[in-house]
């Protein structure tokens, strides 16, 4: 069996030192005014950073309504364009449809108009009369549309 030697695990030369038993509190590295102002300072710093982009935000906003305000009456005349070709159409395809029916007029309820017109302008359509000539679906959808494009967002 061969000889093993051990070395004792001793104490260092002089002893151990005290034993610290109490709480030993860290000195803080920023007084409390140091930290106040800078708090400070980055705080006024992000609201001038956020009034800059506020300020951007606005002048952004009001270019677009006044871009919004410029463009409306074309787009509200090409709704109206959109409107009077599309009662063509409807116009043009009782016409195809009642060819056949001597004695029809067109646009009157069996030979008697349907609305009393002194002044003979031009009456709206309801719903129902102008998409007669069109699926269910595309009367639900551009009737429903509205709720989905609001031109003044």
């Amino acid at each position: 069996m061969a000889s093993r030697t051990f070395k004792q695990d001793m104490p260092p030369k002089g002893g151990f030192g005290p034993i610290e038993w109490t709480k030993g509190v860290p000195k803080p590295k920023w007084s409390g005014y140091k930290q106040f102002s800078v708090f400070t300072g980055f705080t006024l710093a992000s609201w001038a950073i956020w009034y800059r982009g506020e300020l951007v935000r606005r002048r952004e906003m009001l270019e677009m309504r006044e871009a919004r305000i410029a463009v409306y009456p074309l787009i509200e005349a090409e709704r109206h364009r959109l409107y009077l070709m599309h009662c063509r159409k409807n116009r043009d395809e009782e016409n195809e449809l009642m060819k056949n029916h001597p004695g029809w007029i067109t646009g009157t309820l069996y030979g008697k108009r349907p609305y009393h017109n002194v002044r003979g302008r031009f009456i709206d359509q309801s719903c129902e009369s102008f998409y007669a000539h069109n699926k269910p679906k595309d009367m639900t959808d551009n009737t429903d549309s509205k709720f989905y494009h609001d031109l003044w967002k």
